[in-house]
């Protein structure tokens, strides 16, 4: 076996942890609304009521009356109430965090987590594929694999070419590399090659980005012309194509502080089509083959065995190659 079933204890406090995180997400999603302040600003003799706003923007509410005296006693009122709920939703969130730790649930490695909060909040769109992506399968499924199944010290990100000119925007005239940096400072290129797309850190963790290759063959990685010369460049994979429109999967994991992350990857059952595709047909090494089969056996049991509540959507279907969704059977029934 390649896991092992949740205790009814470890279910428990996963799924305290990940409603709260859940609750506390939508209070700091309300965050926005009670940016700056309402304040009282006298002009020529008369009293106004101004918003300001994060960056000192500032909006004129009207006249000192009793409206906008309401207005201003409301805004304090609910900004107060607000802060004091999100900072006591946020100290529940550590005695969590501890739950998550006694019960060995904190998994994801934290740098990872850390990056991945990174692009999350500047709004920079990615998919965790690879190794990593089995976490979400096993909160999802209410188990906890193996070490040597899981153990990795390396990180996928599967950005879509597509949105390479809204990526760069986000960017806010930094690089990817740069953005990595602020997670942990020591990270560097592998190499000095203009198309180089992995980076490491002195503790040898590794982060390779990905994305599919363009079907305009005269720019095939549409990254390239969007990218600073000296930033990592997303290598271009023709088989990443299926797990780009592959339906979105999102799971709570847990980093090894305890601290909650929202994992964005794909479904698991285009995850094991795609690894038992490129453990077959894809050019690589035997080591790496072996790996790739051996997740799609690993997801293979999983859905077989643990996920049988998950329909599969027909849009899979209709994505892979009917030679290679047909010899991939998941026991799952097709919706």
């Amino acid at each position: 076996m390649y896991y092992t079933k949740m205790t009814s204890e470890q279910i428990k406090v996963v799924t305290n942890a990940s409603q709260l995180f859940e609750a506390l997400n939508s209070v700091l999603n309300a965050d926005k609304q009670f940016s700056g302040s309402m304040h009282w600003k006298n002009i020529n003799g008369n009293e106004y009521l101004y918003r300001g706003y994060t960056g000192g923007k500032t909006h004129s509410l009207g006249v000192k009356n009793q409206k906008t005296e309401d207005i201003k006693n409301k805004f304090d009122a609910a900004k107060k109430e607000h802060q004091k709920n999100k900072m006591h939703l946020k100290e529940q969130m550590k005695i969590h965090g501890g739950y998550i730790r006694i019960n060995k649930l904190n998994r994801f490695p934290t740098i990872g987590a850390n990056v991945i909060r990174l692009f999350q909040s500047n709004e920079i769109p990615i998919k965790i594929i690879g190794t990593n992506a089995l976490y979400a399968y096993e909160i999802s499924s209410g188990v906890l694999f193996l070490p040597e199944n899981i153990a990795t010290d390396d990180l996928d990100f599967l950005l879509d070419s597509r949105q390479s000119l809204q990526i760069v925007s986000k960017l806010k005239k930094r690089t990817i590399l740069s953005l990595l940096k602020e997670a942990d400072t020591s990270f560097k290129k592998l190499t000095d090659s203009p198309y180089e797309f992995a980076v490491s850190n002195k503790n040898g963790f590794r982060i390779e980005l990905v994305t599919q290759e363009n079907s305009d063959l005269s720019n095939p990685n549409l990254f390239y012309n969007q990218l600073e010369a000296e930033d990592i460049k997303p290598q271009g994979t023709g088989s990443l194509k299926w797990l780009i429109a592959s339906p979105k999967y999102k799971e709570t994991v847990f980093d090894y502080q305890g601290n909650p992350l929202i994992l964005d990857t794909v479904h698991p059952v285009a995850y094991a089509i795609h690894k038992y595709y490129i453990g077959n047909f894809e050019r690589a090494k035997p080591a790496k083959r072996r790996k790739d089969l051996l997740q799609f056996k690993i997801l293979g049991t999983l859905l077989n065995n643990e996920f049988g509540y998950l329909p599969i959507p027909e849009s899979i279907k209709k994505l892979f190659p009917d030679s290679i969704v047909s010899k991939v059977n998941t026991g799952n029934k097709t919706n």
